[in-house]
C-alpha cells in the first residue's frame, strides 16, 4: 500500500482532502483500532463521557494535521507511520487532560517505569481488579468488561499463545481483567504494540522513550498476562 503514498502529493495539490484521507486510512488501518481502544478504556474508567469522542473524528483530526502540514517527508512510509501514531497519541492525551483536569506528573520516565514494573510483578488477583478502579458507576460495574475479539487474538499472538484460546470464556475474562490491571503507561505501550503493530523502536519514538525502556515494559506485561493465565485457569 505504501506505493500509493505518492498520490498524497497529488491529492494535496488539487485540494482533494477526502481522497487524501482515504490514502492515509488505507495505508495505516491499525490507527483507528488503537484510538478506539484508548477511548473505550477511558470511557470505562469514567475519564471521558461515553460516545463524546469518536475514533473517526480523532483520526480525521490527525489526517487534517498531515494534510495542512504536508511535506516530502510524509512520502516515507516509516516516517509517516510514526507521525500518524504520534499525532493520535497527542490528541488522546490532550482529551484526557482536558476532561479529567489531570495534571501530568513531573516524574522522570525511568522512575515511572520502575514503579509500573513493580506493580506488574505483583501477584494478580482477578477479583480485586474492580476494587482498584476509581470509577465505580454501577452501570459499568455490573457489566463484564471484555476485550474486542480481534484484539484478544492479537494479544494471544503477542504472548506466544494459541489464538484458539480466545474461544475459552474463562480465558477471555482473565485477559480482560489482566488488561484492566495494567498501569497507564504499560497499557498504552501494549496497545501501540498489539493494536498498532509497531516495533519497539517506533513505540520509543512515539512515546519519547528509550527502546530499552519499551522492551522492559513489554516483557513485564507479558509476564503479567502469563502469570494471570497460569495461576487462574
Amino acid at each position: 500500500m505504501s506505493h500509493h503514498l505518492s498520490n498524497l502529493q497529488t491529492h494535496r495539490q488539487i485540494g482533494n482532502r477526502q481522497a487524501f484521507n482515504e490514502v492515509l486510512a488505507n495505508f495505516l488501518p491499525q490507527l483507528k483500532p488503537y484510538i478506539a481502544a484508548r477511548l473505550r478504556y477511558a470511557e470505562y474508567l469514567g475519564l471521558i463521557p461515553r460516545r463524546m469522542y469518536l475514533p473517526d473524528d480523532i483520526a480525521d483530526d490527525v489526517y487534517l494535521e498531515v494534510y495542512e502540514n504536508f511535506s516530502q517527508r510524509d512520502l516515507d512510509p516509516k516516517q509517516l507511520k510514526r507521525r500518524l501514531f504520534k499525532l493520535a497519541d497527542q490528541y488522546l492525551e490532550k482529551i484526557l487532560k482536558e476532561e479529567s483536569q489531570w495534571q501530568e506528573r513531573k516524574v522522570p520516565v525511568h522512575e515511572i517505569i520502575q514503579e509500573e514494573v513493580k506493580t506488574l510483578e505483583e501477584t494478580f488477583y482477578p477479583e480485586e481488579v474492580f476494587d482498584d478502579i476509581e470509577y465505580q458507576q454501577e452501570a459499568y460495574r455490573s457489566k463484564l468488561f471484555l476485550l474486542e475479539e480481534g484484539f484478544e487474538e492479537d494479544l494471544l499472538d503477542f504472548l506466544s499463545l494459541e489464538k484458539s484460546k480466545a474461544q475459552d470464556a474463562k480465558i477471555r475474562q482473565l485477559l480482560a481483567q489482566a488488561y484492566q490491571s495494567l498501569p497507564p503507561m504499560s497499557r498504552i505501550i501494549l496497545e501501540l504494540k498489539v493494536n498498532g503493530g509497531l516495533t519497539e523502536e517506533e513505540i520509543a519514538d512515539i512515546r519519547e522513550m528509550k527502546v530499552e525502556e519499551v522492551e522492559t515494559i513489554l516483557e513485564a506485561v507479558k509476564k503479567r498476562f502469563r502469570n494471570a493465565l497460569l495461576s487462574n485457569v
